[in-house]
């Protein structure tokens, strides 16, 4: 820490927030407060190992210092650059850190906007993220693939549903799920994908992107307004992979939005298919950890009930955003794929009752240490959970 970011002699408290990430305050001997992350580069579900989930942190960190340095976005909170002009840090193989301003301000819950101020303020917000494309060299961000990460996993989990599955609690369940829910799951995917070709071929709004900037990655700062954070998942996309999250049913934002960046139209497959790429994702990831070696705990138990709920939706949305609680999938209930095992099982399954956590984590952060804890993924708490 004193090497590289000059943090002489830091008094480093554990902070136990966010999801999937592992966070320190870091008080140097000058009295500077800083905010330390370390990252787990194997759970990153998006790429095919440490190097290449290194390599993406760096290029996403590095775009979000050009969006606040040489774009003057103010509210862009990005992790400090070393005396070597680094913005991350390998610590071994496996993990990574960085350091971002320790900043005073309160987060709030996963799920929807609270009412329609925070939604038309975001959509201003956006709008200036997305007009400072230009700002970027273009060969620094990310580009949109449209892959649904750890397809191949959950492709190979839907090819091996008529055996025993032994992998830890969980396993068992997940596979007599599957076999309910395989076939309108395979149709979901082939939709999606025409959806992909679709939107890749015809999109004109691509654009640098957050990618998550739902109300648990926005900090009120007293001091100089709002913040937003955790811009590990940036990349140049169709602006829909970010207003599908802060719009509702009545396009509330978009007067806002359309202000400030002149946009004419909003691509409503693009909106559709960044819905379906989350529940997708969801359903993918979780059951590759499934498959494998698990343990009844707090992270599986939780990523049990995003499963059965992802699987749940049919994956036929209006074009328009649904109104509901949160901007992860909604609970839909269909009786057939309610597993049981007995009040009086010690393996019984109990999905949490709450619905407003979605796919980029939960809980509430408050106070100081929410000030660039954010949302980690929680794909990343999952990994966490079953092990590599």
């Amino acid at each position: 820490m004193e090497r590289h970011w000059g943090l002489r002699d830091p008094q480093l408290d554990y902070l136990a927030v966010g999801y999937g990430s592992h966070h320190w305050s870091a008080v140097g001997s000058g009295g500077t407060r800083s905010f330390v992350t370390v990252d787990d580069l194997e759970a990153d579900f998006r790429t095919p190992g440490t190097d290449f989930a290194f390599a993406a942190l760096d290029r996403a960190f590095r775009t979000a210092n050009v969006l606040s340095d040489n774009a003057s976005l103010e509210f862009v909170l990005a992790p400090l650059f070393d005396r070597e002009g680094e913005v991350i840090r390998r610590l071994s193989d496996r993990y990574a850190v960085t350091v971002s301003p320790f900043i005073d301000g309160e987060s709030s819950e996963y799920g929807a906007y609270e009412g329609p101020d925070d939604r038309r303020a975001m959509g201003a917000l956006l709008a200036r993220l997305h007009t400072a494309t230009d700002q970027v060299p273009s060969n620094l961000p990310g580009r949109e693939d449209f892959a649904i990460p750890s397809r191949a996993t959950l492709l190979e989990a839907l090819g091996d549903l008529d055996r025993t599955w032994d992998f830890g609690p969980f396993a068992e369940p997940v596979r007599k799920l599957l076999q309910s829910s395989g076939d309108d799951l395979e149709r979901r995917l082939q939709e999606y994908d025409e959806l992909a070709a679709g939107v890749q071929g015809s999109s004109d709004s691509w654009v640098i992107t957050h990618g998550e900037p739902h109300r648990a990655n926005v900090i009120r700062d007293p001091e100089c307004g709002v913040r937003l954070i955790d811009w590990d998942t940036t990349l140049i996309a169709p602006r829909e992979r970010d207003l599908w999250i802060v719009l509702d049913e009545d396009l509330t934002g978009w007067d806002e939005y359309r202000d400030l960046s002149g946009a004419a139209s909003l691509n409503n497959e693009a909106l559709q298919l960044y819905r379906r790429w989350w529940d997708l994702a969801d359903i993918a990831i979780f059951v590759g950890g499934f498959r494998r070696a698990h343990e009844r705990t707090e992270e599986t138990v939780a990523s049990w009930g995003h499963l059965t709920r992802a699987l749940a939706m049919t994956g036929d949305r209006p074009n328009r955003r649904l109104k509901r609680k949160g901007c992860g999938p909604q609970t839909a209930r269909n009786p057939s794929w309610t597993l049981s095992l007995g009040p009086d099982d010690p393996e019984r399954l109990e999905p949490r009752s709450s619905d407003s956590h979605g796919p980029s984590g939960r809980g509430s952060l408050r106070g100081d240490a929410s000030g660039v804890a954010g949302r980690r993924s929680r794909w990343r708490g999952f990994r966490a959970a079953v092990g590599p």
